[in-house]
């Protein structure tokens, strides 16, 4: 990629997270990005075309980090399989609260980015309702517990810790990750199943 696109999508992403779509002016990118808004506008026709673009870029990089890191087709330990990936979601999205934050304020006014924004909690919502439908065939899941609602439950533990802790730190005691995890606990040991119903 040329260098200078490179510049303007990352300044593009960063003023965007800082002050959404109507503080991010083509002046402030171009200035971020080290370039005039001449240069700017040989690149991108457009504000909207700029940010689109680095939307489009910033969802293709977290569907990828997403896909290196995937759950098992079969599983076979809720614990060893189902934690690590969840903590490494939660470390994405508390890595991108901010933006996400920025976004959701304006998001009636932002229709044309939806999917790009969008793209990667519905990726961790698939993979997390087909690795537990898996799951609840493989009788690690006891029965009657609703594949979709476990994944409601542990996206909303995500979003929950991954944006408001800057907002609300003291909701948070021992930390939000100590905090996700005492909610994980919480999910998991709802929805194991009874020792009788392991043993049959």
């Amino acid at each position: 990629m040329d260098a200078t696109v490179e510049r303007l999508l990352t300044a593009a992403r960063e003023v965007f997270d800082e002050e959404g779509f109507r503080g991010a002016t083509t002046r402030k990118i171009a200035a971020r990005a080290g370039v005039n808004e001449v240069t700017l506008f040989r690149h991108f026709a457009s504000k909207e075309e700029l940010i689109g673009a680095a939307l489009a870029r910033g969802h293709a990089e977290a569907v990828a980090r997403l896909s290196a890191a995937p759950l098992p087709e079969e599983p076979a330990d809720l614990d060893a399989e189902l934690r690590p990936y969840l903590r490494m979601v939660l470390q994405a999205f508390a890595g991108a609260g901010r933006g996400v934050r920025t976004a959701l304020a304006e998001w009636e006014h932002l229709p044309a980015y939806h999917a790009w924004l969008l793209g990667p909690s519905e990726a961790v919502m698939e993979r997390l309702r087909r690795y537990l439908a898996a799951a609840a065939r493989a009788g690690l899941v006891r029965p009657g517990a609703d594949p979709d609602a476990v994944t409601h439950l542990l996206v909303a533990a995500l979003f929950s810790h991954g944006l408001l802790p800057p907002m609300m730190p003291g909701r948070f005691p021992g930390g939000p990750a100590a905090s996700f995890e005492r909610c994980v606990d919480l999910i998991l040991d709802g929805i194991r199943p009874e020792p009788e119903e392991v043993s049959r």
